[in-house]
């Protein structure tokens, strides 16, 4: 398949999506409501860094106390150990938790961006158009049987005549 193929191919897609625009604009903002909402998240996030707050806190509390007087290095290190433990396996859970509150802001943003696009079409698109491939297209597929689906983002596919 040729460049100019495929951009007439996108052209005809976005057309067919321009005809279900309302749907088309509904569908990212529902998702933006329901996926990628991070209020949840970032609740969480603050709950773990003051419990890391509390470990070091208690870390530092032990180590002193250790200094200050001779307990029984067993009893210190057991308490050491327990307290490094859950101190990192928080410090894990802050990281899964930044990460799942940048991929759902990244998700949020590509909708929002795919939303203002489509609501700034008006009419059918005779030209390809660079910035609108860019905002808008997730990927095309071309299959064994010819037929190729384009798939936007926010994942709403359509399937178009080679």
């Amino acid at each position: 398949m040729t460049e100019e193929e495929i951009k007439q191919i996108f052209v005809k897609a976005l057309n067919s999506l321009v005809e279900v625009k309302e749907n088309a604009i509904a569908e990212p903002r529902s998702l933006i409501d329901n996926v990628c909402q991070t209020g949840e998240m970032t609740e969480e996030w603050d709950n773990v860094e003051q419990e890391l707050g509390v470990l070091t806190e208690r870390l530092e509390t032990l180590i002193h106390e250790n200094a200050r007087v001779a307990p029984d290095q067993t009893v210190y290190l057991k308490q050491e150990n327990e307290i490094r433990a859950r101190y990192l396996e928080k410090r894990g859970l802050l990281e899964q938790l930044d990460e799942q509150i940048a991929e759902r802001d990244g998700k949020r943003k590509s909708l929002d961006g795919m939303t203002q696009m489509l609501c700034g079409i008006h009419g059918e698109q005779i030209e390809f158009d660079e910035e609108l491939w860019g905002g808008l297209l997730d990927h095309i597929v071309v299959k064994e049987d010819g037929t190729v689906i384009v798939m936007f983002k926010g994942g709403i596919e359509t399937a178009v005549e080679g």
